[in-house]
């Protein structure tokens, strides 16, 4: 089994191809995102630090962080003009049947088919919001950094914070993600 080309046939069953490449693109600028923020620095003053990996590290995240705004929020506005707000928010409108089906089936070692308002569209939308949260945090951080209000470093403790739930998510996402696709092509009964 090729893993890449059975994930990327499982994408286009499920994905219009504008979404798909707002996925992808996403996951990479996030993935960068986390690689770079270990390379950042500043002085005590707040200027981006001057030895070269520091220097480098801190506007490759800026640069990408910016750039992940736009991209972030046309994914998102993407997806719920595909599915609905309701799709990945059904806990939002009192419309928990789904979800509870789900997890009746996972409770029977079953993996339940993903749809609406169930187990995996839910996971979908906490992700989204995750990446919501841990963008506009970084942007905020970023006009902070730029005005230098008395509570920039708030901000800027709070947008690591939330990168934490990026980080989870991404790790939880891609762990039920490979278990989902290899149970499919290995164990179609499943």
């Amino acid at each position: 089994m090729n893993v890449l080309s059975s994930t990327m046939s499982y994408f286009r069953e499920r994905q219009t191809p504008l979404v798909l490449s707002f996925h992808i693109a996403v996951l990479l600028m996030v993935i960068s995102q986390i690689i770079f923020s270990n390379f950042m620095g500043f002085t005590r003053a707040g200027e981006v630090a001057s030895q070269l990996p520091e220097r480098v590290g801190t506007w490759l995240h800026i640069g990408t962080g910016l750039l992940l705004v736009p991209v972030s929020l046309i994914f998102l506005f993407a997806v719920i003009k595909q599915r609905g707000l309701k799709y990945y928010f059904p806990y939002l409108v009192g419309d928990l049947e789904p979800l509870k089906a789900d997890i009746q089936t996972l409770l029977k070692f079953k993996l339940p088919a993903p749809g609406p308002a169930g187990l995996a569209a839910v996971m979908h939308g906490l992700g989204l919001g995750a990446l919501l949260l841990v963008v506009l945090s970084g942007f905020t951080w970023f006009l902070c950094w730029n005005f230098q209000p008395s509570w920039a470093y708030q901000v800027k403790e709070v947008h690591g914070l939330l990168t934490g739930l990026i980080e989870a998510y991404l790790v939880g996402h891609a762990a039920m993600g490979i278990l989902h696709i290899y149970l499919r092509y290995r164990a179609p009964s499943l």
